[in-house]
């Protein structure tokens, strides 16, 4: 048994090591980090991407704040370019580091994120087919110690943390929700190749952290991208670590975020992609039925972290929000 386990355990180090030497090192890599409010994580993950091994790559932070000073010192100190987006919204400084970028690939993270060293070079490989677009990598918590982060771990299951690699356009089963519910992985991980928004319009600035909908955009961008017959992947191989909520609070906070953010991204799918209309509309119907999803992987238990009276609250607050992102929209 232990020969075998040896066995398993060395066939899984020697195909990582060739996906890494796989890497089209030849292509240039932006590294964007979109900052508000979080000089102390914006350091620790800038630390982080200096240790990168990837050969070709910058670093621009753009700076999403109201004018706070600590971002762009921050930036200063770890050389990277600083760039300001004077519009809210999380969505809206990922395109503006994208339009100052001049690399073939831009990678995402959040100024929360720490990658691993070979987190970039994990994402590059993936370019190396040119019909891929997008991809996202695996994202793990950076440390679960408190009682709430124990809970949000079994929530988030292992809807991001596939094992093996995976390659979807708009011919694979399922394409539809694997992109846009959550399968190919979180914005705090992720690329587009730079060529990719000649033809496609970028991140939905209606989506996302700073906007009433505050959720739903790397899966719209994503689903965006296959539609238009494209490929996106996800890679194991791409790791980042994120916080989870710390206490109880943040973690109920989070929880009813993420439910109202379901159902106004629901809200944009019906009335923004009317080809996709019957599809949106099957998967809200099933999952409120409580059908699982083979693609997601196991099935996990998830425990209940607020009431039924509260959650529904939260769901039938999305739509509205998706109103307040129209408006707010065509006000700006």
């Amino acid at each position: 048994m232990l020969s075998a386990f040896l066995f398993h355990g060395l066939v899984f180090v020697t195909s990582s090591l060739v996906n890494l030497t796989n890497a089209d090192v030849s292509l240039s890599c932006s590294v964007v980090i979109p900052t508000s409010g979080r000089p102390e994580d914006l350091d620790r993950c800038l630390a982080a991407v200096a240790q990168q091994d990837y050969p070709n790559f910058d670093v621009i932070v753009v700076d999403n704040s109201d004018g706070d000073p600590d971002p762009e010192r921050v930036t200063r100190k770890w050389k990277a370019r600083y760039v300001r987006e004077l519009k809210r919204g999380l969505c809206r400084a990922r395109n503006r580091g994208a339009l100052v970028s001049s690399a073939d690939v831009i990678a995402y993270l959040d100024d929360d994120s720490v990658p691993e060293p070979t987190w970039l070079t994990g994402l590059a490989a993936e370019f190396a087919d040119p019909l891929v677009m997008g991809a996202g990598g695996k994202t793990i918590p950076l440390k679960v110690e408190t009682e709430a982060e124990r809970l949000f771990a079994r929530i988030r299951g292992d809807a991001y943390n596939r094992p093996a690699p995976l390659v979807v356009d708009n011919k694979t089963p399922y394409w539809f929700e694997i992109c846009g519910f959550g399968g190919i992985g979180p914005g705090c991980n992720m690329a587009v190749r730079r060529a990719a928004f000649e033809v496609w319009p970028g991140f939905n600035e209606r989506t996302g952290r700073g906007t009433p909908i505050y959720g739903g955009d790397e899966q719209h961008a994503f689903f965006s991208l296959v539609s238009r017959g494209f490929k996106v992947a996800y890679t194991p191989h791409a790791l980042v670590r994120h916080p989870f909520p710390p206490t109880m609070e943040t973690l109920r906070r989070r929880y009813l975020h993420d439910l109202t953010a379901s159902t106004g991204f629901f809200t944009l799918m019906f009335f923004e992609e009317a080809r996709h209309r019957r599809n949106t509309l099957r998967y809200i119907w099933e999952a409120a039925r409580g059908k699982e999803r083979t693609w997601r992987g196991a099935v996990v238990r998830r425990p209940r972290v607020v009431s039924p009276i509260l959650s529904a609250m939260a769901l039938a607050i999305g739509p509205f929000r998706y109103l307040q992102a129209v408006l707010a929209d065509t006000r700006s």
